[in-house]
Formats: structure tokens, C-alpha cells, sequence
């Protein structure tokens, strides 16, 4: 059984046959917003991947390349596969009725319930909700991405016309991670003003206002400073960190669908589908079109954690 718990760094979330309207609609917002989502095209290479992340969040698609009944068995089928059984699954349709809501719900485990996307205007509100209460940000409110092997990521500041190097632990979209030799540790005092923070991420170099959040001395002569980018920084520039952590998470997780196997098992039989009865208070056909009421499927709370060190900033 999965744990409700919010990880402390998150869930991956993953649109498996997205349509048009998430990829060029929900994609980008959530995106922009800080959820670390990935689409996969190919439903053959899902079951490999999320093998590999046992406590993501994935939402399937129903609408094209296999019928309802078809998708229906191979939902089924991940609860047979222990590496599977803890996804935070849903289902996304914009064509599906209440009965095929209802059959879906009824029958196949849906932390993340079932979406009909059909009303932008409520769609984002509805997956940044899931999203949430299903801990797709754990305990940060921005995605961080680990610098240290990065060769197009340095840092430099000057101070009395000396120029000092510092090392980028890791970058976020609002602030960064340094490190450096201990005996600058005077120069990065909590709540001080850097105004000539230089770094370069991938082509481009910017100089950077930031605030000293909190300082941190080792025994080894190292020092660690957590720094705020303050609101003097243009917005271009937290857009291109961001663009330039997911151009990195897109590049790790393509390079991994591309070795996995595809999965090869045919879906059409049974077709246990088509003779599932659903029994509601009235006949479907008097009921009000199906997105006017979806929002009463709720996903369940999940619990938060407490306890934090230097390490667990929220950048």
C-alpha cells in the first residue's frame, strides 16, 4: 500500500497519451507552477517507467489509441504488478459519459479520480488540486535540480575588487544553493544584501540580486549559504532557470525511455468492460452533462511532515 505522506521532495507526474488539450493547455501551466511533469506518448514504455518511480502520480488518457474496454484491463493489470500497485493513478477524458466515469471509478483504483476535460476554465484548478492533496510537491513549493555535475553552471561575485569564486550546489527558480572556502563565510551573513551574484547557467550569464537566507559552516573548512533571488531580478530570469532545470529533467528522462522495453500484452479480451453494470438513483440519461458535477469525485487528504535542517530550504 502506498504511503499518504507528502515525500519531502515530491511525486513525478506523468500524462501517459496526453491529448492536445493537456499538452498544449495543462502541460505548460503546471510546469510553470513548479509540478515536476513529464508526458509519455507511448502507453507501451508507461508500466517501465513507473516502475522505476513506485510513488508517482499518473494520469492516463482514454480517449485514443485503445478503447474503453481495452484501457479498463490494462488499469486492471498494474494491480497485479507489485512494482506497480502503488501509483497514484487517474484517468483523464473528454469524451467519456457517466456511465464510463462510473465504470472506471467503481472498478479500478483511482487515488487521483477521474477528470473530464471539457471546461478550461475549471481544468487547472482541478489538476492543481489533485495535485496537491495528493503531495505532487512534498514539502517545497519550487523544484531544485543538483548543479554539482553540471559543467555549464559557476559563480562568481566580487567584493573590495576581489573576485571570488563559488561552487552552485543546486538551482530553483526563486534562489540558490552555494558553496564555498569557510573563510568567506563573514561575507554571507543572514539577511545580507548580494547585489553582484554572477552565475552562468547553460548559454547565458546573469547577475543576480539576492538575500542571505541562512549560512551554514562545516568542519571540513567549507561553508554552505542558501541565497533568495529578491524581487529586483527580472521574471525573465527565474523563467529561464526553470526552463533550464527542465530541459535537464527532460534530457535524464528521455535518455531512460529510450532504453526501456515496450510492453508487448495484448489488452482486448476479456472485454469484462461492457458488462459492468452501474446502478445510480436515477437513469443516466437524466442527468445534468457530465463536467457540470465532476467535481464531487474527491481525491483522499494526505498527512505532512515536520522536521527541517539547512538542507530542507524551501528553494
Amino acid at each position: 500500500m502506498e504511503s499518504r505522506e507528502n515525500p519531502l521532495f515530491g511525486r513525478k507526474v506523468f500524462f501517459v497519451n496526453p491529448s492536445f488539450l493537456i499538452e498544449n493547455y495543462v502541460f505548460n501551466f503546471l510546469r510553470k507552477n513548479e509540478y515536476e511533469v513529464y508526458m509519455l506518448q507511448d502507453y507501451k514504455k508507461a508500466k517501465s517507467i513507473l516502475a522505476a518511480y513506485p510513488d508517482s502520480i499518473c494520469f492516463i488518457d482514454i480517449d485514443a489509441e485503445l478503447s474503453y474496454s481495452e484501457w479498463y484491463n490494462y488499469m486492471k493489470s498494474f494491480a497485479s504488478n507489485k512494482a506497480l500497485s502503488g501509483i497514484y493513478f487517474g484517468i483523464v477524458s473528454q469524451n467519456a459519459t457517466w456511465e464510463d466515469k462510473d465504470r472506471f471509478m467503481m472498478n479500478v483504483r483511482l487515488p487521483c479520480g477521474f477528470t473530464i476535460a471539457q471546461k478550461k476554465e475549471k481544468l487547472l484548478q482541478k489538476f492543481t488540486s489533485i495535485l496537491d492533496i495528493n503531495g505532487a510537491k512534498g514539502r517545497r513549493k519550487y523544484l531544485r535540480y543538483d548543479t554539482r555535475d553540471e559543467r555549464d553552471v559557476s559563480g562568481y561575485m566580487t567584493f573590495q575588487d576581489k573576485l571570488y569564486t563559488v561552487n552552485l550546489k543546486d538551482i530553483s527558480s526563486v534562489g540558490f544553493a552555494i558553496t564555498y572556502k569557510a573563510d568567506l563565510a563573514s561575507l554571507f551573513q543572514k539577511n545580507t544584501l548580494i547585489r553582484n551574484l554572477s552565475i552562468s547557467v547553460g548559454r547565458k550569464t546573469m547577475v543576480c540580486s539576492c538575500i542571505v537566507f541562512n549560512t551554514q559552516v562545516n568542519p571540513d573548512n567549507t561553508a554552505m549559504s542558501v541565497l533568495m533571488l529578491t524581487n529586483e531580478n527580472p521574471e525573465s530570469t527565474k523563467d529561464y532557470i526553470r526552463d533550464y532545470i527542465f530541459q535537464k529533467f527532460d534530457e535524464k528522462m528521455n535518455a531512460q525511455i529510450k532504453t526501456v522495453g515496450s510492453d508487448t500484452a495484448s489488452y482486448s479480451q476479456p472485454d469484462e468492460y461492457s458488462q459492468l453494470k452501474v446502478v445510480r438513483d436515477r437513469d443516466y440519461s437524466e442527468l445534468e452533462p457530465l463536467e457540470a458535477l465532476e467535481d464531487e469525485d474527491k481525491a483522499p487528504a494526505s498527512d505532512g511532515n515536520i522536521g527541517r535542517s539547512l538542507d530542507d530550504d524551501i528553494i
